[in-house]
C-alpha cells in the first residue's frame, strides 16, 4: 500500500503541469521524451532474466505506458485539466473488468467500494461538461484508462513474483518508446519542435518522477495488494491532484466538493480494508 501511496503523490502534479506547460506541444514528441528519460533511469537496474520475461515487460509496456500516455496527453488538447482528472475515475471499473477476465473473483462489497471511489473522485472535480466539445477527449481518456488498467492487471498476473519490478521496467519503457517513436519520425517532430526552458524542466520531471519512479512504485505495489484495492487506489490521485492544482497552479475548485469527494474515497478504502481483514 505504501508504494501505491507514494506513486499517487508522484502522479498528482501531472494534471496541472501538463495543461499549463505541455498541452500545446506535439503529443508524440512529449510522450517519447518522457519514456526515454524513464528508460535511462532504469537501465542500470536491468538484470539478466530469460528473454521471455523481458518480452513480457516489453509488450506490457507498449500497452500500459505507450498507448496509455499517447491517449492521455492527446486528451489535454480537448479537455481542461480537471476534466481529464474527472474522466480518470473510470479506471477502477476497467481494472475490475480486466481482473475478472483474468480469473479474479470480486465480492459485492469490493464492487461497492470501487463504485464509491469512482463517485468520490467525480464529486471532487465535477464540472458541467459540454458534450459536443469533448467527445474526442472522452474517447481518448477512456482508451487511456482501459489500457492503463490492462497493463496493471497483466503486470500483476504475468511478471513472476521472484523478479523485482525495477529489473524489468527498462524493458517496459523501451517497448512503449518503440511504439511511439515511428509517429514522431513520420511527423518530423524532432526537427520542428522547439522547447522552452520551463517545458524542458516539465518533461524532465514527468519522465523521471511520475513516469519513471511513479510507475515503478505502482507496478511494484500492485503485486502486493488485491485487484480490488488496486482499483480503488487508482482514484486516490484525484483529490491529491486537485489539491496540488490549488496550491501550485492556483486553479479554482469547489472546496465543499473536494472535502465531500475525498471523504467518500477514504471511506471506501477503510471499508475495503475492514472487509479484507474479516475475510483473512
Amino acid at each position: 500500500m505504501l508504494y501505491l501511496l507514494i506513486a499517487t503523490v508522484c502522479f498528482s502534479l501531472s494534471f496541472g503541469l501538463i495543461k499549463s506547460q505541455l498541452s500545446m506541444l506535439p503529443t508524440d514528441f512529449v510522450v517519447m521524451l518522457r519514456l526515454l528519460f524513464a528508460f535511462v533511469i532504469f537501465l542500470p537496474f536491468v538484470r539478466k532474466f530469460t528473454c521471455k520475461d523481458h518480452l513480457k515487460a516489453f509488450f506490457i509496456g507498449m500497452i500500459q505506458f505507450g498507448v496509455m500516455y499517447f491517449a492521455f496527453l492527446k486528451a489535454f488538447k480537448f479537455l481542461q485539466g480537471n476534466e481529464v482528472a474527472l474522466l480518470t475515475t473510470t479506471t477502477p471499473v476497467f481494472v475490475a473488468i480486466w481482473a475478472s477476465l483474468f480469473g479474479d473473483r470480486f465480492k459485492f462489497v469490493y464492487i461497492l467500494c470501487i463504485l464509491m471511489s469512482v463517485l468520490g473522485a467525480g464529486i471532487v472535480v465535477w464540472q458541467n461538461l459540454e458534450f459536443s466539445q469533448i467527445v474526442k477527449g472522452v474517447l481518448l481518456m477512456e482508451t487511456s484508462n482501459c489500457t492503463f488498467a490492462l497493463g496493471q492487471v497483466l503486470w500483476k498476473k504475468f511478471i513472476p513474483d521472484e523478479i523485482k519490478s525495477e529489473n524489468l521496467m527498462a524493458s517496459a519503457y523501451l517497448g512503449a518508446f518503440f511504439l511511439i517513436m515511428p509517429f514522431v519520425i513520420a511527423n518530423n517532430e524532432m526537427a520542428t519542435t522547439s522547447l522552452t526552458y520551463l517545458q524542458v524542466l516539465a518533461i524532465l520531471y514527468l519522465g523521471v518522477v511520475p513516469t519513471g519512479i511513479g510507475f515503478y512504485l505502482w507496478n511494484k505495489g500492485s503485486k502486493y495488494v488485491k485487484s480490488s484495492t488496486l482499483a480503488i487506489m487508482n482514484n486516490l490521485k484525484i483529490p491529491f491532484g486537485v489539491l496540488f492544482s490549488i496550491l501550485i497552479f492556483h486553479e479554482k475548485i469547489d472546496v465543499l466538493n473536494f472535502i465531500l469527494g475525498s471523504s467518500v474515497i477514504i471511506l471506501a478504502i477503510l471499508i475495503l480494508h475492514w472487509r479484507l481483514k474479516q475475510d483473512a
